[in-house]
């Protein structure tokens, strides 16, 4: 593949912009006979493969085609010599062309590609796709004369068939797709006049459409309709006979269940079918806004500091941009819980309602939900019929920007993975605003505010604990209380499962549960009650370590090395690692939540994650591992404590702590 092309220098261009209707720039146009402009005036290009490459480049305006689908395409797989060599000039032929018109490069050699560097407004086809967007979007929100002009602007984009004279499988392929997109537009244009009353007109644009193409049922079902709201109710139901008769000669099929059901509507005169009135649509439009939050939770106690600054975060607008609040924290610390709180707390803000997607990222067993199928959820959520979500997740994403865009949404983004599993759920609008839980920090996301959750202080785990039990039992035994509060780590999971157990039985001492925390090989077992557990949480978050044997190691030795804290010299004398691996498995375990920072590249793994992993140590690791693994820990433990400073001796001083250093080998074989 040749080099980029230089840029010009001492050149007058114009960047391509649409303005207010008018055009500005470079504009390509293929939504009929191709052409091509430059502020208004045409620009001649010469050769059915310039316009080909061009064509193939602009229908993706801003990303990269790989040079052997062009030639695929265009060239219809001529031998590839030859054709890449003509690739090539007709590529530079066409930038000397565009050259004038554009401040940057216009067309760019990239990895095995080439890239139109083109605002993809400045393309028909993208436009039409923007505008139908942003037309679905506004009615969504009930601005219907907005929505009608952008439909209107939309549709007059098309000025014939799409890519007319061009020839080859690909532009067939593009054709139908674009000509696809402007049936369901005009499609949902028509729904739109239909709702406002504007049936009569509908009729004759219509029939048109109906008769262009016979085996399409919606328009025939709107059609249906516009008739027996226009008091031709007889027309409406001849309208049905004849596309049954086409569909069962042509297709030997039965129309579809909607128009059986606007026939059978029809016949018995649904109330339904009348247009409703400016109230009652108002109504349905009210009624019709989502709230998908989970239930609060009822015992919900404490995190006032932290209640405040999400409610501040996403009350505070971010010039052009949504509010985004992101709650990071180890399972169980109640992540889920405060977001979901909170976000009752805002939701009347929320003009056209409140979203609620869960991820099912930290969910033991089940996999996590994929961007595609999160959009696919979400574009549902907002009104956007099953069978027309995109089929890809490009389109799917575009499709949730436009409809986002000038809506005032609350969308809560719950147990994500990671960034590139959430980057594109995130609301456009400037009055949009997302919540995202998450174990995960997620920094290559544009995050307002950040807010590391951890457990409860006493007081508060206490007050949890006397919000689902009989306080008076609380009050009755305060220290096995505290008891119990210090051996669940204060985690609000670990305290509900407490609690619960506690309110089954009232007539339990908190005594007893106290004894039975306290016992290490029991402690999981006893934070086990119906659904919750400990160790399903914990798992959840090791299940994203598979394929990452050295955080899983690591994680299992830690378990054996007892309580305090952990650096990456101890780890790595115990598991035989140069300190670096070591160091990097430390840190991987410390993102996924599995271990806490305790000081400058020290780390502290939690009492409940210390068990788990010990559990574990037991069952996946051989004993002889887990006995040489603890001589190690011990000997490395006993070192520093007879000679603390040998780490940081040169090794000409290290003389006199050779026998202090033998010391702990001698030790360990007797």
């Amino acid at each position: 593949m040749p080099p980029s092309r230089p840029r010009h220098h001492g050149v007058s261009r114009r960047s391509s912009t649409v303005t207010g209707g008018a055009q500005m720039g470079l504009q390509i146009k293929f939504l009929g006979p191709w052409e091509v402009t430059a502020n208004g005036e045409p620009v001649r290009l010469a050769g059915l493969r310039r316009v080909g490459v061009l064509a193939r480049l602009a229908l993706s305006a801003g990303r990269a085609v790989p040079a052997e689908r062009i030639l695929a395409d265009v060239w219809d797989q001529t031998t590839v010599t030859t054709a890449g060599k003509q690739l090539h000039i007709v590529v530079s032929k066409l930038r000397a062309l565009l050259a004038p018109y554009q401040d940057d490069e216009i067309i760019t050699t990239v990895t095995g590609g080439y890239q139109l560097n083109l605002a993809r407004e400045s393309v028909d086809a993208h436009l039409f796709t923007r505008m139908a967007g942003q037309a679905r979007a506004a009615r969504a929100q009930g601005e219907i004369a907005t929505a009608d002009e952008l439909f209107r602007r939309a549709l007059a984009l098309w000025r014939g068939n799409a890519l007319e004279g061009m020839t080859g499988a690909w532009a067939q392929a593009a054709c139908a797709c674009l000509e696809e997109e402007r049936l369901t537009t005009l499609e949902d244009h028509i729904d739109l006049r239909l709702e406002s009353g504007d049936h009569h007109a509908v009729v004759p644009v219509l029939t048109a459409h109906a008769e262009a193409y016979p085996l399409r049922e919606r328009p025939r079902a709107q059609l249906m309709l516009a008739m027996y709201r226009a008091s031709r109710p007889c027309e409406a139901l001849e309208v049905y006979q004849e596309t049954r008769r086409v569909m069962v000669d042509e297709l030997g099929i039965e129309p579809g269940a909607a128009l059986r059901r606007m026939q059978q509507a029809v016949l018995r005169r649904d109330p339904a079918l009348d247009l409703a009135s400016p109230a009652r649509r108002a109504t349905l439009t009210r009624a019709a806004l989502p709230n998908e939050l989970p239930a609060d939770t009822r015992a919900f106690t404490a995190r006032a500091t932290e209640i405040a600054w999400l409610r501040g975060t996403l009350a505070d607008a971010v010039p052009g941009l949504p509010s985004v609040a992101a709650i990071h924290g180890a399972g169980g610390t109640g992540k889920s819980a405060l977001a979901v709180h909170a976000a009752h707390g805002v939701a009347e803000r929320f003009a056209d309602g409140v979203l609620y997607v869960d991820l099912r990222a930290a969910t033991d067993g089940r996999t996590p939900l994929t961007p595609y199928d999160a959009l696919s959820r979400l574009l549902r959520s907002l009104g956007v019929d099953g069978a027309a979500v995109p089929s890809t997740l490009d389109e799917a994403a575009a499709r949730y920007r436009s409809l986002t865009s000038t809506r005032e949404l609350l969308v809560v983004l719950d147990d994500a993975l990671d960034a590139g599993q959430v980057g594109q759920l995130i609301p456009a609008g400037p009055k949009c605003a997302a919540v995202i839980t998450s174990r995960q920090a997620m920094a290559s996301l544009g995050i307002t505010s950040r807010l590391n959750l951890t457990g409860l202080a006493d007081a508060d785990a206490t007050a949890l604990l006397s919000r689902i039990v009989d306080p008076a039992r609380i009050a009755a035994e305060p220290e096995a209380a505290q008891r119990i509060v210090r051996l669940c780590g204060g985690l609000p999971l670990a305290l509900r499962i407490s609690a619960a157990r506690l309110a089954a039985r009232p007539d339990r001492r908190l005594s007893s549960l106290a004894e039975q925390l306290a016992d290490d090989t029991r402690r999981l077992d006893v934070l086990e009650h119906a659904d919750l557990a400990i160790r399903t949480s914990i798992a959840a978050g090791l299940q994203h370590l598979r394929g990452e044997p050295d955080a899983g190691h690591a994680f299992h030795l830690l378990g054996l090395m007892g309580t305090g804290t952990h650096t990456a010299a101890a780890t790595s004398a115990v598991i035989g690692w140069p300190e670096p691996r070591a160091e990097a498995a430390l840190n991987r375990l410390l993102d996924a939540r599995l271990l806490e920072r305790a000081g400058f590249r020290r780390y502290r793994m939690p009492d409940l994650i210390r068990l788990y992993a010990r559990e574990q140590a037991a069952r996946h690791m051989p004993e002889p591992v887990r006995v040489t693994a603890a001589r190690q820990a011990f000997h490395h433990h006993l070192t520093r404590t007879l000679d603390p400073i040998a780490h940081r001796r040169g090794p000409a001083e290290r003389t006199m702590g050779r026998q202090a250093a033998t010391l702990p080998r001698r030790l360990a074989v007797h």
